[in-house]
């Protein structure tokens, strides 16, 4: 390799030309493959895209129709905007709502079947289960019936008697109420009510409006359009009236347009600590070609990702400070080598190529590795930074030695420091204590366990979901149940088979639509045992004829009722639902999958609808779940609820529980896999190439000494601190082992030839590293900012190590 080096510059000092033409073949490139690069601020790009447990439950949430919904809440500040003038608003303000941003917008109850209680009525049969049999028996109780008939008497007697009288003749003894109550497992908002023909709150101080959107909650740009509409319509809003909007696009564009201001304030800090760096240790005419080096480098390795990826993820490029503090260091430790004695050039790049080639090879192996991550946002970032780390070792070693002269300074000349015996022993007893303190800071160590806390999380929408629970009753710990099946009655059998498996308080807390909407089989022999019911009860209905004649009814007044307990009743389905008027309440739990997974069909009218713009369409289908129907239920996130669903279970009856508390332990599991996974196999594929390079136990330990210092450090300072270990923890600990093993290299190297300029290279790259480090510490968004932290605490330890420890332990007299 050295030889090979030597050759390459003694022939390229003769062709400069080729230089030239490689140098601009290589600006060609990046610019031609930059021109056509698409970037996107998807949420997916940090969450797994493999075929495990979390990435298909991640799938499932992404297709349920809540997503493409919106919910906004009209407060009336004061009361005269209340009730009717706030009922009036709404149906206003929904009207200018209607756009392309929003394809259906819901203030209202759907039109109700004008015989809504009768039809209610009709469905009591298919509803008689035990519990609705107990009821039913109270109501032909004598003096139940007495009561009864004599209220409805009296309502015959008001204003809306007239309109009344056609549901009291078909049910005189309000069996409608039974199956009423069946409805209301459906009330997934407790607190909402139906006042002046809008959804409101019994005070008439709020109003709701349910906007359906075709942006999908992963699509950063058209969630940005959405939330710039949103500001748009706020501006609307009449003095008096404030609102509170809510929905996962509005956390989609809250990461987006973080992660671009944080790309703007770290690249601004970042600079301007690397130009302080510049006026205190190179201020120097070379200074050009240095930065050139990490400019190429990042272009390159851009380049790569837009050829792989289209689009690609613009949080990958929010790490470019890290790559340039990376790719600099080899240019200052030949920056450095060059300028240290008056030698031939060429002996000189001779004795820098080994520790710059090895430093780069291990990093680059180390990130290589990402490209097995089943994170997408990773393994783009482990093309980013290998490419441009592989561009920057070959300009390093081929092409700057041609343009640059080296360090001529008193600076350049000075070896790694020297220590007396007392120096050793205190740097040795200071080291201790760091030790001691990273190994009890790595034992409070913990993995992140919830799936939010990967992205950013604004105040004002967390504010925003606690006041939605608080005015409309929802509940905040909350799982989703799918069943899948070829039909609707599969879904609903499959449903109502694991439900039945829950207690009675977990099951009474469950918004469904098994309750309304029993399977056939259960409906068949509900509908028995109301034959059965009547067949044992055959004096119920002379009883009715008796009293309401008796109260001043005419004698056939109440035939349509006896007539309905005398014919066959009918089977629930779907189509009879939405004819009731429930179908805004159906197409949240009920969906039907196409063929296309980029079309979704409503389950009862089978009318297609795109779901989105062309430019970004969504998938809705189902990893694994090749069932046209899909009926969603809500249950409590609670330990009994999910010790119910085992895979076994789950297995069986084709159904999947997904909760928060669940995501939460699959993202730990993941990155409890991966993160030792991956450190494991970085830290044995650097541990090989350094013992083979080395051949010598001393020196390689010498070598990995600054990586594993790092890397305990990092662990440390991040369990004392408390914060979670990420996905972007384990990349930052492959920097951190990267960075580490350079130094170790450099410093190995340097003590074993007596090597000048080392300390000096080391000291500024290493200030080059944490500059672009430490950056992200002023980044918001939790993915850039758990990078900058592990990092930039691991070098902190790893830096000082190469230029203090190794010279103590291992110095010439040692």
């Amino acid at each position: 390799m050295i030889r090979f080096v030597s050759n390459t510059y003694s022939y390229l000092a003769k062709h400069r030309w080729l230089l030239v033409l490689i140098m601009c073949g290589l600006i060609a490139c990046c610019a031609l493959s930059l021109a056509s690069m698409k970037l996107e601020e998807r949420i997916t790009y940090l969450l797994p895209d493999d075929k495990s447990t979390l990435s298909s439950d991640l799938d499932l949430i992404q297709s349920a129709p809540q997503q493409h919904r919106m919910l906004i809440t009209l407060h009336a500040v004061d009361d005269d905007l209340a009730g009717l003038a706030l009922a009036n608003f709404t149906g206003q303000f929904a009207q200018t709502m209607q756009s392309d941003f929003f394809t259906k917008v819901a203030y209202k109850p759907d039109t109700l079947n004008p015989n809504f209680f009768v039809a209610l009525r009709d469905m009591v049969p298919s509803l008689f289960s035990t519990d609705m049999q107990s009821m039913v028996s109270n109501y032909v109780e004598p003096d139940s019936i007495s009561k009864t008939l004599t209220a409805q008497k009296q309502t015959l007697g008001t204003i809306g008697g007239i309109v009344k009288a056609p549901t009291i003749a078909a049910d005189p003894l309000n069996l409608h109420q039974t199956a009423l109550q069946k409805v209301a497992s459906l009330a997934y908002m407790k607190n909402l009510r139906v006042l002046h023909g809008v959804f409101m709150t019994e005070d008439g101080k709020n109003s709701l409006i349910m906007a359906t959107t075709p942006v999908m909650a992963t699509n950063s740009k058209a969630a940005v359009a959405l939330e710039r509409e949103i500001e748009r319509l706020s501006m609307t809003l009449p003095q008096g009236i404030t609102w509170t909007v809510l929905g996962a696009q509005r956390y989609t564009a809250a990461n987006t347009l973080t992660i671009k201001n944080d790309i703007q304030t770290t690249s601004i800090i970042a600079s301007i600590a690397l130009l302080g760096i510049v006026i205190c240790f190179l201020r120097t005419k070379q200074l050009f070609f240095l930065l050139l080096l990490p400019l190429l480098s990042y272009c390159a390795g851009a380049s790569a990702v837009a050829v792989g990826w289209k689009p690609a993820s613009a949080i990958t490029f929010g790490f470019g400070p890290i790559l340039v503090g990376m790719t600099i260091d080899f240019g200052l430790h030949l920056y450095y080598v060059l300028g240290t004695k008056k030698t031939p050039k060429c002996q000189l790049l001779q004795s820098a190529v080994a520790p710059i080639a090895i430093s780069g090879l291990t990093t680059v192996a180390a990130f290589s590795l990402l490209l097995l991550s089943p994170v997408p946002g990773l393994r783009q970032l482990s093309v980013f930074i290998t490419v441009g780390l592989l561009v920057a070792l070959g300009l390093t070693l081929f092409v700057l030695p041609h343009v640059i002269s080296g360090h001529t300074g008193h600076i350049a000349s000075k070896p790694l420091p020297k220590f007396s015996r007392n120096g050793r022993v205190a740097i040795l007893i200071i080291t201790t204590v760091v030790f001691i303190g990273g190994c009890i800071g790595s034992s409070n160590l913990h993995f992140q366990d919830h799936i939010r806390a990967l992205g950013v999380r604004p105040a004002e929408l967390l504010k925003a979901e606690k006041d939605i629970r608080k005015i409309w009753g929802t509940t905040s710990g909350e799982a989703l149940l799918f069943a899948f099946g070829d039909s609707v009655d599969d879904a609903v059998r499959s449903t109502s088979e694991v439900i039945s498996r829950l207690s009675s308080k977990e099951a009474s807390t469950i918004v469904g639509l098994t309750p309304l909407l029993p399977s056939q089989q259960q409906q068949l022999d509900n509908r028995q045992n109301w034959e059965k019911f009547w067949a044992t009860h055959p004096a119920v209905l002379p009883i009715v004829q008796q009293k309401g004649i008796a109260l001043g009814f005419a004698k056939h007044a109440f035939t349509p009722f006896y007539d309905f307990v005398r014919t066959s009743p009918q089977s629930i389905t779907v189509k009879s639902l939405r004819e009731l008027g429930m179908g805004t309440l159906l197409d949240t739990m009920l969906v039907e999958r196409s063929v296309s997974p980029q079309i979704e069909t409503d389950a009862s009218t089978k009318t297609n609808t795109v779901a989105v713009s062309s430019d970004s369409k969504p998938d809705t289908s189902v990893v694994g779940v090749p069932s046209a129907f899909t009926l969603i239920s809500y249950l409590s996130d609670t330990k009994t609820v999910n010790a119910v669903f085992t895979p076994e279970l789950e297995r069986k009856y084709n159904v999947r529980l997904i909760s928060g508390s669940r995501l939460g332990k699959e993202l730990a599991s993941v990155l409890t896999s991966t993160f030792a996974q991956f450190i494991a196999y970085a830290l044995g594929l650097i541990v090989i190439i350094i013992v083979l390079v080395h051949r010598a136990i001393k020196q390689s330990v010498c070598a990995l000494l600054p990586a594993c210092f790092g890397l305990l450090m990092m662990g440390g300072v991040m369990g004392l601190l408390g914060r979670p270990l990420s996905l972007f923890s384990l990349a930052g600990a492959l920097l951190v082992l990267g960075h580490g093993v350079d130094y170790g290299v450099y410093a190995t190297h340097a003590i074993k030839n007596k090597s000048l300029g080392t300390s000096q290279a080391i000291l500024v790259s290493g200030l080059t590293s944490l500059a672009g480090f430490g950056s992200l510490l002023f980044a918001n968004h939790p993915a850039l900012f758990d990078m900058g932290l592990s990092v930039f605490t691991g070098l902190l330890a790893a830096m000082p190590c190469a230029l203090l420890v190794l010279p103590a332990l291992f110095s010439e007299d040692t």
